[in-house]
């Protein structure tokens, strides 16, 4: 995939992003839905997942954390790109990446959720065919609500 503002790279995440992968995720989210230290090395260091970044320069703008669940399904954690990179398509190359990781573990079927609120993030899922399979009451610690989305790879 070409970026407009390149060279923009992809890479595993590795051991030594931690820190910047939680500055991101706290930028992106509210505090109630940023991950802390320890969510965040969970989802990293599971067996089954694929941790993705978008890298410029040395610097990550952006990252994108996933696991196969088991058999056919599989997970998106969680996609962060910083406010200045996006528009670039980087959540875009993230995102193939991570279904191409998916397909390739045998995964069919790929699901995530997102904050009923976040409508832009709502239209960029479902220009992947992501479709609304489920309302989940008070799924961010209780405060907000979450759309399950799905889609078949």
């Amino acid at each position: 995939m070409d970026f407009p503002h390149s060279p923009v790279i992809l890479r595993e995440c590795r051991p030594g992003d931690v820190d910047r992968l939680l500055e991101i995720d706290r930028i992106c989210f509210p505090p109630d839905q940023a991950y802390s230290r320890a969510e965040m090395l969970f989802y990293l260091k599971r067996r089954s997942s694929i941790g993705l970044a978008a890298e410029r320069d040395g610097e990550i703008l952006g990252f994108a954390i996933g696991h196969v669940a088991g058999g056919s399904i599989s997970r998106v954690i969680t996609l962060d790109v910083i406010p200045e990179a996006r528009r670039w398509k980087i959540g875009t190359g993230l995102m193939e990446a991570l279904h191409g990781e998916f397909r390739s573990r045998g995964a069919s079927r790929a699901v995530l959720e997102v904050d009923t609120a976040n409508t832009g993030a709502q239209r960029f899922y479902h220009t992947f065919g992501y479709k609304r399979i489920e309302l989940l009451p008070g799924y961010y610690k209780g405060h907000a609500d979450a759309y399950r989305m799905s889609l078949d790879l």
